[in-house]
C-alpha cells in the first residue's frame, strides 16, 4: 500500500512540477505513514509541509494543488483529504483491501517474500553465551530476537549465516576449572576455599561430579586436574547449550571458538599488520609502535582497513551492520 501510494505521490508531484501548479525542485523527504487516530484514515503524509520552504507557499495550499492532480484512474482511493496544518489523509477503497487479502491468502506462507537482499552475505551473531554456566531468561531474549531477525533477511533475500561466538578463551574459563575443583576438593573437605570470584551455582558441584567420575583428579597434579576441569566443564557446558536452543528450536551455523581464533595467530598477525600501518591507539589517544594489550580501533579506519586486513578474521569476528529493511 505504502509503495503504491508512493509512486501516485511522485506521478503526482512529475504532473505538477510539468503543468507549472508547483515549481520544480529536488524531491524532499517525507513519510508516509498510518495515523493514529483511525478516523483520519488508513495512510498519512507530510509532503506538502516538506515542500513549504522550496515552494514558499502555505502546505495547506501546496497539499490542495497535490489533491487535485493526484491521479487516480483505478479507483485506488475512497476519500483524500486535507488536515491540520498540510497533512494529505488517505482512506483506501475496499476493494483493494480486498485484493489485498485474496493475494495474502493466495501466497500464503509466502506472501512478502523478496529478493531485496540480493543474495547479499550477512553473519548474524547472537546469543553467544560463555560456556560457564546454563542459558537463563536474557538468553532465551536473545535467541528469540537473533534467530527472528535472522528469519526475516533470509525471507528478504539475503544469504543468513548464524553465529555463535563461543567466549572460551581468558580469565573466565580458567575460573570455571577453579570452581570445579574446588567443588570436588569438597566432597572430601567442606573446609577447602572456594575462589571468591568462582562460579557458585549447582550445576558447578554437578561438574564436579561428572568429571571425577569419567577422570582420576586425585591421580593428577593440582595444576594439571584445574585445566582438566577448565576444558571438560566447558565442553559439558557446550554441549548442553547446544541441547538447549535445539529444543528452542534456534540453530547456528556456525560455532566459533574465540580461543581457536588465538591458537591460529590471525590475531596478532592482523594487529601486527594493523600496527605497521600506524593505525593503533593507546588510551591517550597516542600512536602505538607496540602494546601489549588489545588496543582500541577507531570504526571508520577498521572499516577503511576491512578490504586488505580484517578480511580473514570476518567469520570469527563481531560485525556490527546498520541495516535497513524496506
Amino acid at each position: 500500500m505504502k509503495n503504491r501510494i508512493h509512486a501516485l505521490l511522485g506521478a503526482t508531484l512529475t504532473r505538477c512540477f510539468e503543468n507549472g501548479t508547483l515549481l520544480s525542485c529536488q524531491l524532499p523527504n517525507y513519510v508516509i505513514e498510518v495515523p493514529n487516530n483511525p478516523d483520519h484514515g488508513h495512510f498519512a503524509t507530510n509532503l506538502p509541509l516538506t515542500l513549504a520552504s522550496s515552494q514558499k507557499r502555505p502546505p495547506r495550499e501546496i497539499a490542495q494543488t497535490l489533491v487535485e492532480n493526484l491521479p487516480d484512474d483505478e479507483e485506488f482511493f475512497e476519500s483524500v483529504e486535507i488536515a491540520g496544518p498540510g497533512f494529505i489523509n488517505f482512506r483506501i477503497s475496499s476493494n483493494k483491501w480486498c485484493n489485498i487479502l485474496s493475494e495474502v491468502v493466495d501466497a500464503g506462507a509466502d506472501y512478502g517474500r523478496n529478493e531485496s537482499g540480493a543474495n547479499e552475505r550477512v553473519l548474524v551473531e547472537f546469543v553467544s553465551a560463555n560456556p560457564t554456566g546454563p542459558l537463563h531468561l536474557g538468553h532465551g531474549r536473545g535467541a528469540a530476537l537473533g534467530d527472528t531477525l535472522s528469519r526475516i533477511l533470509s525471507f528478504c533475500g539475503y544469504e543468513v549465516v548464524r553465529e555463535f561466538y563461543v567466549n572460551d578463551a581468558g580469565l573466565q574459563i580458567h575460573m570455571l576449572g577453579e570452581s570445579i575443583w574446588a567443588r570436588f576438593k569438597q566432597m572430601d573437605d567442606p573446609a577447602y576455599p572456594f575462589p571468591d570470584s568462582g562460579y557458585h551455582g549447582e550445576y558447578v558441584l554437578e561438574l564436579a561430579e561428572k568429571i571425577s567420575n569419567e577422570t582420576d583428579l586425585g591421580g593428577l597434579s593440582e595444576s594439571d586436574a584445574k585445566a582438566h576441569c577448565a576444558r571438560r566443564g566447558k565442553e559439558i557446558m557446550l554441549a548442553e547449550l547446544r541441547e538447549v536452543l535445539d529444543e528452542f528450536r534456534v540453530g547456528f551455523d556456525v560455532w566459533f571458538s574465540e580461543s581457536e581464533l588465538y591458537d591460529t595467530g590471525l590475531l596478532e598477525e592482523t594487529l601486527d599488520a594493523v600496527r605497521e600501518k600506524g593505525y593503533l591507539f593507546g588510551s591517550s589517544g597516542n600512536r602505538m609502535a607496540h602494546s601489549p594489550t588489545l588496543p582500541r580501533i577507531s570504526h571508520t579506519i577498521y572499516k577503511s582497513m576491512v578490504g586488505d586486513l580484517i578480511e580473514p578474521l570476518i567469520c570469527g569476528a563481531r560485525i556490527i551492520t546498520d541495516m535497513c529493511l524496506v
